[in-house]
């Protein structure tokens, strides 16, 4: 059955990639409206000509300009998560065509599924900013001319050389991290010639690299005279914030982790499975996963921003790494099982999913050994919250779904890497349990069927909020709901509970403002702390639940002062 869908899939390769692409943009479009989120809501107001804000991007001028430039068509508001849309589905088309290029059809139809149904490739497409597609834009444009330019000579590979010089100053004007792009192409250039390089070439591509990096800062420095809105000054000064002596290498370790759950581990473990010479054709990509990971992990400190969104850069070369992988796995055995294995993977995902219904725990994010305990004491059943400072907007997941979901692939991918007559069957097996990992987590993002849907209960209260006249200012926990509640005019702050946090100033801050909260709790807050404390001395006047999820708008007009709590509980 499956070779008749790959003959079929070769001879009807247009219809093919048409209806990839329709189920890409079908599986996000139920997202487009999703509430904007914390750093989410600050672009539109920032970009939009309109408006004057008082804050700025701190990146080079084109992420602005293009946003800038795409609101004028569909908006400054919610529909704002078009934009990644848009380019989200070109990186399908562009991933494609590369992959054909180098390797053929049914690697790229297998790398596009994989983009396609991928969730934090999802989550990429409809995140606000510029790490998830739009620096991905530029590097597979950049790759694809890399590519043309080492296969074509005369006037075409000028034309190709000067495309992929143009892409590489694009993608640097996107986000200086582009860098770490145009790096893993120098070095997979250099490796080629590595065993015949003199000091003179060395010294010779040395200057160029030097002389390209001066070129590119120079440019931003010309920038700040054609775009208005840039300030390279501003841009710096944010660099420098990443630059920390007193690094938090639990809460980077933290990140990574959330970044490697939305990736899947279907896709960690494949790249493991090429061959020396398969990894050799796929070089650029294994340099910019490499760079990607002593960039964001080990040179800078990123645990005080979101590692997790700048790791989106994963997505594209472990999507093409794990394609090539998976073809090269199943035309090295020719056997037929297809029917029993796939049965068994079937089986286990239904269990999976079975195994996510059941009644779970829901601990609170902070203190984190609330969750960690459960963790270590195998005491599975709970949910873990998934939010981030650019979105999305809270939902949970099982941690007993993500871990056996792990723990089983893991297990299958070591019985394969050692036993080879069984690589193709374990393949089978894992198809199924990976498709039920990012199905799900796409499901719980988009719709929450099982935990609740925060989304949801946002619009219901506020509109409470809107309609109350005695309700006048609203300080908004986690920044859940903050930008409709500035919409509408009743906004004074957000709430962190983040033990990061100065907890003088926060009781400070409590104690000030005595009106009105609005806690949509994911995550929930620490029931010994004092935010919770001192949100239960309230008058709930508004309450709707959905499964696990609750939206709360407290009246604390009327509560006492409270005092510092020693640090009990916070």
């Amino acid at each position: 059955m499956i070779q008749n869908i790959s003959q079929w899939i070769k001879n009807h390769e247009k219809i093919v990639v048409v209806l990839l692409t329709l189920v890409f943009v079908g599986m996000r479009l139920p997202g487009t409206d999703l509430p904007l989120h914390q750093d989410e809501y600050k672009w539109p107001k920032i970009v939009n000509p309109a408006v004057k804000s008082e804050t700025e991007i701190p990146h080079p001028p084109l992420s602005q300009f293009i946003y800038r430039e795409a609101g004028r068509v569909v908006g400054y508001d919610v529909h704002f998560r078009f934009v990644p849309l848009f380019f989200g589905t070109v990186n399908l088309l562009l991933l494609y065509y590369f992959l054909r290029m180098r390797f053929g059809k049914k690697v790229a139809f297998v790398g596009g599924a994989l983009f396609t149904l991928s969730y934090f490739s999802v989550l990429a497409s409809l995140m606000v900013d510029t790490d998830g597609q739009i620096m991905p834009f530029f590097f597979l444009l950049a790759l694809i001319a890399y590519y043309k330019v080492k296969v074509t000579n005369g006037r075409n590979q000028i034309a190709w050389g000067i495309g992929l010089v143009l892409a590489c100053i694009l993608g640097f004007f996107i986000k200086v991290s582009f860098m770490l792009a145009i790096g893993a192409l120098v070095a997979d250039f250099l490796w080629e010639r590595k065993s015949k390089l003199t000091t003179k070439d060395i010294m010779k591509y040395a200057g160029f690299g030097l002389l390209m990096i001066g070129g590119l800062f120079a440019l931003l420095l010309i920038a700040q005279k054609v775009f208005s809105f840039f300030d390279l000054s501003t841009a710096v000064s944010y660099w420098e914030h990443f630059i920390q002596s007193n690094r938090n290498w639990f809460q980077t370790a933290i990140q990574v982790v959330k970044a490697l759950l939305y990736t899947s581990p279907f896709l960690v473990v494949l790249p493991f499975f090429l061959s020396a010479e398969k990894k050799k054709e796929l070089r650029p990509f294994i340099f910019y996963i490499f760079f990607g990971l002593i960039f964001y992990i080990i040179l800078f400190d990123f645990s005080i921003g979101a590692l997790d969104r700048y790791m989106q850069y994963l997505i594209v070369p472990l999507c093409a790494l794990s394609a090539v992988a998976i073809v090269s796995i199943w035309k090295s055995d020719t056997r037929k099982y297809t029917k029993e294995f796939l049965l068994l993977g079937t089986t286990i995902a239904l269990i999976l999913l079975y195994l996510a219904h059941i009644h779970h725990e829901v601990p609170s994010l902070h203190p984190k050994s609330a969750w960690i305990d459960r963790a270590l004491s195998l005491k599975w059943n709970f949910l873990y919250p998934f939010s981030g400072g650019s979105g999305p907007l809270g939902f949970y997941m099982s941690f007993l779904f993500l871990a056996l979901s792990w723990i089983i692939t893991i297990v299958c991918a070591v019985v394969g890497y050692f036993k080879i007559d069984f690589r193709k069957k374990m393949l089978l097996v894992l198809i199924p349990v990976a498709f039920m990992y990012n199905g799900l987590f796409t499901e719980e993002y988009l719709w929450g069927g099982l935990y609740g849907s925060a989304p949801r209960l946002l619009s219901a209260v506020t509109a409470f909020i809107k309609d109350n006249s005695d309700i006048k200012y609203v300080t908004v926990y986690n920044d859940n709901g903050g930008n409709e509640i500035q919409e509408i005019g009743k906004y004074r702050k957000r709430l962190y509970t983040d033990p990061a946090f100065d907890i003088n100033e926060k009781i400070a801050s409590l104690n000030r403002y005595k009106e009105h909260y609005l806690e949509v709790n994911v995550p929930r807050i620490d029931p010994l702390s004092v935010y919770r404390k001192y949100l239960d001395s309230c008058q709930t006047i508004y309450e709707k639940t959905d499964k696990y999820i609750s939206a709360k708008v407290y009246d604390c007009r009327k509560v006492n002062d409270i005092a510092h709590p020693s640090g009990v509980g916070i």
